[in-house]
């Protein structure tokens, strides 16, 4: 089934009151810190995660969980420099807030394999890594002409060989992190053009 977020951010934000205000009944008791993740991700508008990633999902199975709330919840795991998808999962598991401020019900998270298949969605190749894992010998640099020389310094032939090749290089739509950048450009960089 493909994800539908019919109320967008503005649904969000209303279960996310109607939710804090359950767990947290004296809101003023946190800390100034945790107020400014609650405000940044409360204005951090991803409803259009959905709308992009809807070809990403199949038609037919079990409703997924959506990109935006996936999405918003891996950011803030980052914000709160939490590496490990397993410990995330298990926070999300224990704190309401996280759980709230990600977009999901407190009790009703994902696991370690629903953001491993999120993942998966948004890296749009079977491989992990870009790089192949064949490593090729590097050259070594020429040497002076006699004893006690410096090597000469190369930097500039190198700059002037990669500038046209970036130049020429086009983001095509089947490279694995096309999405990401797509994600990145119409939901920060546009917005912050804007601003």
């Amino acid at each position: 089934m493909l994800p539908c977020n019919p109320g967008g951010h503005a649904a969000y934000q209303d279960t996310f009151v109607s939710d804090f205000l359950k767990f947290y009944p004296d809101p003023f008791v946190l800390p100034k810190s945790t107020w400014d993740y609650i405000v940044q991700f409360w204005y951090l508008d991803l409803s259009l995660t959905d709308s992009i990633m809807q070809d990403c999902y199949s038609v037919f199975g079990p409703e997924p969980r959506l990109p935006s709330y996936m999405l918003r919840s891996y950011l803030l795991a980052l914000k709160l420099k939490v590496t490990s998808i397993t410990v995330w999962c298990r926070i999300l598991r224990e704190t309401p807030l996280y759980a709230i401020l990600s977009g999901f019900p407190f009790g009703d998270t994902p696991g370690v394999g629903t953001f491993y298949d999120f993942f998966s969605r948004i890296w749009q190749d079977d491989s992990n890594h870009l790089s192949p894992n064949d490593r090729f010998p590097k050259m070594k640099p020429p040497k002076g002409k006699r004893k006690g020389d410096k090597t000469p310094c190369d930097s500039s032939g190198t700059a002037s060989r990669l500038l046209p090749l970036l130049e020429r290089w086009h983001r095509k739509p089947e490279n694995p992190f096309f999405l990401i950048f797509r994600l990145y450009k119409q939901q920060f960089l546009d917005r912050s053009i804007e601003k």
